[in-house]
């Protein structure tokens, strides 16, 4: 289920409001108008009442209430200690420059359009992303046990210690029921317990991204996307710290162009 944005809407004119409620219905299911107002002390009150509004999408020029209403009330929003996002919403360009000030995360001229949400929206969805990614903590060393066959052909299990950001990617071994680990050094760590999908949550900071149903990659480690010679349908990465490709299953191949598209960086 994906995570939902609560959104305060604030613009004197219904119509506008009604106009934006309608993209995001249409087109942002996770951005959810909880609250609306016509003025800037309503919005406050509104604010006040439901400390969890993640954003807030506000006009500049409040009619009813002056020019810089809607300025007035980003100010008053910034201050807060947990302060929402602010899209601007304006027909007026010229407020541009002290809107800018406060460093809203997007800044919209009407007349809206799908396009234009759209853009602003998927920024706000990047940095949201990478804000909870940098704070998923990564132990210094994580634990591996592994399987190897001795010198006496007999298998043993061997304990690894591994600086996680040094995992290349994770390859699900088909003679097995066990995976292979490839390591930034070379190293491959393989019969490895564990199921694919384990690893895939296992460290969110570390990000690793399935690509296949065979495969995660740490998606730091890409170094590009291309179609396999001939094949203008089938794609595979390249590896930045190995001389590995893996192919990307067309079931992947969608989530996986839009979250390098977005710079997803873990």
């Amino acid at each position: 289920m994906v995570a939902k944005q609560r959104i305060l809407l604030v613009d004197d004119e219904y119509l506008a409001r009604d106009e934006l409620k309608d993209i995001l219905r249409r087109r942002h299911p996770d951005f959810e108008p909880v609250a609306e107002a016509a003025g800037a002390r309503d919005a406050w009150a509104a604010l006040q009442a439901d400390r969890n509004i993640s954003g807030v999408f506000l006009d500049i020029h409040i009619q009813t209430e002056g020019e810089r209403a809607g300025l007035d009330l980003a100010y008053a929003i910034n201050s807060l200690p947990a302060a929402p996002w602010i899209v601007f919403i304006t027909g007026h360009p010229q407020t541009a420059v002290e809107a800018h000030r406060l460093h809203p995360a997007h800044y919209l001229l009407k007349p809206l359009d799908d396009a234009k949400v759209d853009e602003a929206l998927n920024w706000i969805r990047r940095q949201a992303v990478q804000t909870a990614v940098a704070g998923a903590a990564l132990p210094q060393r994580i634990k591996i046990r592994h399987r190897i066959v001795n010198r006496f052909d007999e298998r043993e299990t061997h304990v690894e210690y591994v600086d996680p950001q040094e995992i290349v990617f994770v390859a699900k071994n088909n003679a097995a029921n066990s995976l292979r680990i490839q390591l930034s050094n070379g190293t491959a760590l393989d019969g490895v317990y564990g199921a694919l999908k384990e690893w895939e949550h296992k460290y969110p900071g570390l990000g690793l991204v399935q690509i296949h149903r065979s495969h995660l990659v740490n998606i730091r480690q890409i170094r590009s996307l291309r179609p396999r010679p001939g094949e203008n349908e089938v794609y595979k990465v390249a590896l930045k710290d190995s001389g590995h490709e893996l192919a990307v299953g067309p079931e992947y191949l969608d989530a996986l162009r839009e979250k390098m598209d977005a710079g997803l960086v873990y």
